[in-house]
């Protein structure tokens, strides 16, 4: 187990070295109107795209309610302040964000790995943890993005549930709370696997849920620091992001709508079918989640689907669901044909090169 284990961790570090360099020497060779870069210059400039500098500003300079900054409010607080010591050591935020989210990655991998050998056997988690590694999105465990960090809290968190250490537990599930908008879903994972559990005492549940609840406290105490309405975040996520609940029938009927507009668009590929076939594809899976996966490890699959859809306009599910590792062991077991898992290594591996190429060009890719 030991080997294995070192061997897929090496895996881990070649496909995260490799999702660095590829795209470099893509965009070097096949697109010679750009001024070629060197690596250090292009992981710079070309992984800090999107939602990244909003997290490496507030990293330096914190949360503010003036300018166009004010609506960063929406991006947790735990990934800025596990980055900002990294920052002052390397200097450039860029560079410290990818170093942080790669490094944070490659723990998290194992701890996935390990995690999901308890439950499910040794080759079902090297499956499931390549599968993560190669999916078509994974190009943002490079990214200064929370995707890294969010697997890093749930592998640890759901690991210390199923060796019964309730306190680690709720005590990581209290860090997602503080990552992620919907890391409180980990709590209630973790309060799921504790009903199941062989020793189920009463004095386990207030240190399964109090830490979480305090983390939601003081995000809402923050946005009341700041802009002195504790549910700021929500006005901002609906004006400014075009963000607010509706029932998933309604956002995946609304992608389903983009992808029929009209036209082969980068608008109507990747906002409407893109979002439309990964949301609808994630609700089709719930039955066999039902079926082959334990109750705790379910429950989160499918609050997380359901929170993810349930909004007016759904954008990121094909990265979003890099946060939902229960789709992993789903993907993990189905390995077990030999013929799925040539075609889904070669199809994702296709993808991930293509995506990678995109985003790092500055082409919305989720």
């Amino acid at each position: 187990m030991r080997f294995k284990a070192e061997k897929l961790l090496l895996f881990l570090v070649v496909t995260r070295i490799f999702i660095l360099i590829l795209p470099w020497l893509t965009v070097n060779l096949l697109f010679p109107e750009n001024t070629p870069l060197s690596l250090a210059d292009f992981t710079i400039t070309s992984w800090n795209r999107w939602d990244a500098p909003h997290y490496l500003y507030i990293a330096e300079h914190w949360y503010t309610s003036l300018g166009d900054e004010s609506n960063f409010i929406v991006f947790f607080p735990l990934y800025p302040l596990i980055l900002k010591p990294f920052i002052f050591l390397m200097g450039n935020a860029a560079v410290a964000g990818v170093f942080l989210s790669t490094i944070l990655f490659l723990i998290a991998g194992y701890f996935f790995y390990k995690l999901v050998s308890l439950d499910y056997g040794e080759k079902v988690a090297r499956w499931a943890t390549i599968a993560l590694a190669i999916f078509p999105t994974s190009y943002f465990f490079n990214s200064p993005y929370t995707e890294s960090l969010f697997l890093l809290l749930f592998s640890v968190s759901f690991f210390a549930a199923r060796k019964e250490k309730w306190i680690w537990a709720g005590l990581f599930a209290a860090l997602a709370t503080a990552a992620r908008p919907y890391g409180f879903l980990l709590a209630l994972a973790i309060l799921v696997e504790w009903c199941f559990s062989n020793k189920r005492y009463l004095k386990h549940l207030p240190v399964i849920i109090i830490p979480s609840v305090l983390s939601g406290l003081a995000y809402l105490y923050l946005n009341q620091h700041v802009y002195g309405n504790p549910f700021m975040f929500k006005e901002i996520l609906a004006v400014h992001w075009q963000k607010s609940l509706v029932s998933p029938v309604e956002g995946i009927f609304d992608s389903w709508r983009i992808a029929f507009s009209g036209g082969l668009t980068n608008f109507v590929l990747f906002v409407g079918w893109a979002e439309a076939i990964s949301a609808t594809v994630a609700w089709g899976l719930v039955p066999l989640v039902i079926k082959h996966l334990k109750r705790s490890w379910a429950f989160f699959y499918i609050a997380s689907i359901a929170l993810f859809t349930s909004t007016n306009f759904i954008l990121s599910m094909p990265r979003y669901l890099l946060s939902v590792p229960p789709l992993f062991v789903l993907i993990g077991m189905a390995q077990k044909s030999y013929t799925f898992r040539l075609i889904w290594r070669f199809a994702s591996v296709a993808l991930l090169f293509c995506l990678a190429v995109l985003f790092t060009r500055g082409q919305w890719a989720f």
